[in-house]
């Protein structure tokens, strides 16, 4: 009994003692919590980052283009922010800053962050700054801002900036410090080079004390010419209009871009996407409603290399330049100078199930046609038998790829690895391609896969081949100088040579007099270049106009030479639905031309409905 009581008893002592435990376990971690805690972050260092200034941008004449413009904040430390002080704050923000709603004023002391930026300091008077820095919460940093001085013009080839998303800031090792990143365009290529390295505020506990300033990002200096990129964004916008006023459709003509390739050296000196938008819209911050409903109107694509199109008769170069090299012609011509009889219409049979007859979209014909006239009038019956030729040479064997391996060779179905991101890659259909199709999207190809007539769809631009407006330019201009090399936008940038490519000075003399021949009398864009006079004589380019599937309008396409003497410039033009290349793209790029040669501008007006 006795030893029954002394366990009881020693019981009860060990179950004190552990409530003993417990207790202080619970005072050390609740009731003495605001204390400890406060002893740590007195102890404790943290950072916060200021945004360092973006690289300025410059155009090739060292016109700026975008700004960093810093402006003084005000920022409250909210480390000194507690019950005793809140009210009075939150009073003196809401006397100063009276266009902050009480939201914005909540949102404001809700941060998580240790410094909070309140309100730009720009507009406000000296003595009342000196008065709000007299209460201990309050700090002023310098805040660099975004601006686009010439608002939409370069929207797409500049592009803009922006919050980065967590995909971002693991990208970019400075994009979670400066709180805006590239998000496309110049701005997104180069962000490496844009981005300064942000500033810090270091804390212990609620002092500041230290400050490591912000090292600005390099400026950029670009291939782009902003008077030239004016006048082409003028030109493009008449050229819609004129579509919009003599072509019906669905829905406003509003797409198109235009590229200006400096021939030399592959500089881009303008690239318009239309529609466009105000990158500025975006520094701040843009509305949903604002966003979606540029979006809807694919604002944000740059068609200039995004814009996957047919080429249609601009893509006859290619033939052009396969026929001299291979020797290969229509059947009755032995050289590039011997002509065939085009009657409007081709007939010939193929025992794969494509069709029997072709017609010309000039249903009488063009009567004795060469090589150079063929080019000249965009008579595809001429084209269409090289095709045949090489369909009956080669059919389904490796050769009968002989157009899609030249076609590669200037650099179609192929990004260009021009210095901007989402460049689109475009096809050159082809055997192989088809038969993936009939796996992967058998919505595309029949059951037969491809047949001869989808290479005759081809020689002339038409069928599955899709191209962008900056892989048409670097292509004629490949053809010109005999190297593919990528073009690009940073003056500074590495040329960089992709394939060189066996072009004689022969060969170049007699593609650019053909391309003369386009916008002379008899050509297909004569009429939009007549307005010129003398002038025309040593300009030169190539009209195309691709049918589009449903009920949509053809594309409009137009390939300019600035000069067949002295070529220094290749233009190509497209307006999505624009119905003729002849009609709307040719006078587009006319006036183009005009300002590259100046020589005085005249409106663009509607050529003629040729192709």
């Amino acid at each position: 009994m006795f030893r029954f009581h002394r366990v009881q008893f020693l019981f009860i002592i060990i179950l004190l003692i552990f409530s003993f435990i417990l207790f202080d376990i619970f005072s050390l971690q609740v009731t003495d919590y605001s204390s400890v805690e406060e002893q740590i972050q007195n102890q404790t260092f943290q950072e916060y980052y200021i945004p360092a200034p973006r690289g300025e941008i410059y155009d090739s004449k060292n016109t700026k283009l975008v700004s960093t413009n810093l402006e003084q904040y005000l920022f409250i430390n909210l480390k000194k922010i507690n019950e005793e002080n809140l009210g009075t704050y939150k009073q003196l923000i809401k006397f100063n800053f009276i266009e902050l709603s009480n939201e914005d004023i909540e949102n404001i002391f809700n941060s998580k962050e240790a410094l909070e930026p309140i309100y730009s300091l720009t507009n406000i008077n000296f003595s009342i700054q000196k008065q709000l820095l007299e209460y201990d919460a309050l700090e002023v940093f310098e805040i660099p801002s975004r601006e686009y001085l010439y608002s939409n013009v370069f929207s797409h080839s500049i592009g803009y900036v922006g919050i980065p998303n967590a995909e971002e800031e693991n990208e970019y090792q400075n994009a979670r410090g400066n709180k805006l990143v590239g998000k496309n365009g110049l701005e997104k290529f180069y962000e490496n080079t844009l981005a300064g390295v942000p500033g810090k505020v270091i804390f212990k506990g609620d002092q500041i004390i230290d400050y490591i300033d912000p090292i600005p990002g390099q400026d950029l200096t670009v291939t782009l010419d902003i008077e030239l990129q004016e006048i082409v964004i003028e030109s493009l916008i008449e050229g819609l209009d004129l579509a919009n006023k003599n072509f019906e459709s669905e829905s406003n003509i509003e797409r198109g871009a235009v590229v200006v390739l400096n021939i030399e050296t592959g500089e881009v000196e303008a690239m318009v996407s239309l529609p466009d938008f105000d990158p500025n819209q975006f520094v701040e911050g843009i509305s949903q409603f604002d966003y979606s409903r540029l979006d809807r109107k694919q604002a944000f694509n740059n068609f200039a290399i995004q814009g996957l199109y047919p080429p249609g008769s601009v893509f006859k170069v290619v033939a052009y330049w396969l026929a001299i090299s291979e020797n290969i012609f229509p059947v009755d011509a032995n050289s590039k100078d011997d002509s065939i009889e085009c009657t409007g219409n081709l007939s010939f049979g193929f025992n794969d199930g494509s069709k029997q007859v072709y017609s010309d979209w000039k249903l009488e014909g063009h009567g004795a046609v060469d090589l150079r006239e063929s080019l000249k009038q965009s008579c595809n019956v001429y084209f269409w038998d090289i095709a045949l030729k090489i369909w009956r040479q080669f059919g389904n064997t490796d050769g009968e790829s002989l157009l899609q391996e030249y076609s590669k060779e200037l650099g179609f179905s192929k990004l260009t690895n021009v210095d901007l991101p989402y460049e689109k890659i475009g096809i050159v259909p082809d055997r192989q391609l088809f038969e993936e199709w009939k796996i992967t999207r058998p919505e595309l190809v029949r059951e037969e896969g491809w047949l001869g007539g989808d290479l005759m769809n081809l020689i002339i631009g038409q069928g599955a081949i899709t191209t962008t407006p900056l892989q048409v330019a670097n292509a004629y201009r490949t053809l010109i100088v005999g190297q593919n090399s990528s073009p690009y936008l940073n003056l500074n940038a590495t040329r960089v040579v992709n394939n060189n490519i066996n072009i004689s000075n022969e060969f170049s003399e007699f593609l650019l007099n053909d391309l003369g021949s386009v916008t002379n009398t008899g050509g297909t864009a004569f009429k939009a270049f007549s307005i010129m006079g003398d002038e025309v004589n040593d300009i030169g380019g190539k009209t195309g106009t691709a049918q589009n599937a449903g009920d949509k309008n053809n594309t409009s396409w137009f390939v300019g030479i600035d000069s067949i003497s002295e070529p220094k410039y290749v233009i190509a033009t497209v307006v999505d639905e624009g119905g003729s290349g002849s009609a709307v793209a040719a006078p587009i790029s006319r006036r183009v031309i005009q300002f590259l040669k100046g020589l005085e501008l005249t409106p663009v007006e509607f050529g003629e409905i040729t192709e």
